[in-house]
């Protein structure tokens, strides 16, 4: 288990809500060293599995994982896990990893946020074409958020871009973004990718991300409302958003946070590992012994079993605690090598 995205066109898409805004920070270092995948838990991996696969065509193989650190992982005693780990389009040389995960053995609560909830996860994909997406997205029966219940222009730094905001199986917010593919773009019609969260304050969100963390996001501090923008995410007329985004430390992969107000008070959506509709990223970090420490002092929540740090392998120890606004991290380390005799 590990989790996080990349995209390709993406991080450009991503840059056309923040072009001409506030300068870049300088860079500054932080824990994050690199990215291992996204995690999306499931009610059913194969349902959810099926769904990408008629949605975008990716595929997938279900298996178990039986690692037994599983359970002091996710502080879950007895918990069995099937999972099944696609790749998405990116700029990373191996594309983008999204795991799907199902727990077991285990007490579950389901659930699915609002888009304006603080901590909601939502992944951007993007395609050539739009129209078969839909037909697929009709065939199935998917929820569609978008007010209009059908396929929005919106404009991003790549020129008009057609959009739709649905959700998967488990209340996944998924957005499909029809742009112009780039050279150099993957082969089919699903062509990038890119993961985001809704935070309640951006500012606090990004003491965690920039300061701690090492993530530079950048974008404009006033908030805006293109009645496009509002049609697309399911947001009432009077609602206001602003967008920032930057790369994952170690990644080509942009992430895009987004806080919401006007839309009636937000209920925090922050879920246990093993419930249906929890997400998260799986990444590197420095000096993992020294960071949970600090996360530990700063009050961020940890989740694994006595909030210590778990013994994936001799070398490997990885942890999960939450951002924020509840996002579930899993970050994993490397322990400091044993100086020289």
């Amino acid at each position: 288990m590990r989790f996080i995205a990349a995209l390709g066109v993406a991080a450009v898409l991503a840059a056309g809500t923040l072009i001409a805004q506030t300068p870049a920070p300088a860079p500054a270092a932080g824990a994050i060293t690199g990215l291992m995948h996204a995690i999306h838990a499931t009610n059913s991996v194969d349902k959810t599995l099926e769904f990408y696969t008629q949605v975008f065509g990716v595929k997938g193989q279900v298996q178990a994982f039986t690692n037994p650190n599983v359970p002091i992982l996710t502080n879950s005693p007895g918990v069995t896990l099937r999972l099944s780990m696609l790749r998405l389009p990116s700029e990373e040389p191996r594309g983008m990893g999204f795991e799907l995960t199902e727990f077991s053995n285990v007490e579950r609560h389901p659930a699915q946020p609002q888009v304006w909830d603080p901590g909601a996860p939502h992944m951007k994909f993007l395609v050539r074409d739009i129209a078969p997406a839909m037909t697929a997205i009709k065939a199935i029966g998917a929820p569609i958020v978008t007010k209009s219940k059908a396929p929005v222009k919106i404009q991003t730094v790549l020129g008009p871009a057609t959009a739709i905001l649905v959700r998967d199986p488990d209340g996944y917010l998924v957005e499909i973004l029809q742009v112009t593919a780039p050279a150099g773009a993957a082969e089919g019609n699903l062509i990038g990718s890119m993961p985001g969260e809704t935070v309640s304050d951006m500012e606090k969100s990004q003491k965690f991300w920039r300061d701690v963390m090492g993530l530079q996001a950048t974008g404009d501090a006033r908030f805006a409302k293109d009645k496009a923008m509002l049609d697309f995410l399911g947001l009432p007329d009077n609602a206001e958003y602003r967008m920032a985004s930057g790369l994952i430390p170690g990644s080509k992969v942009r992430m895009e946070f987004m806080e919401i107000k006007g839309a009636g008070a937000g209920k925090p959506f922050s879920l246990r590992v093993p419930d249906p509709g929890s997400s998260g990223f799986a990444i590197r970090v420095a000096e993992i012994e020294k960071l949970l420490p600090r996360l530990k002092a700063m009050g961020v929540p940890v989740l694994s079993k006595d909030g210590a740090l778990v013994e994936w392998d001799a070398r490997t120890r990885n942890v999960f605690v939450k951002d924020p606004d509840g996002l579930n991290l899993e970050l994993v380390g490397t322990l400091t090598a044993p100086a020289a005799n």
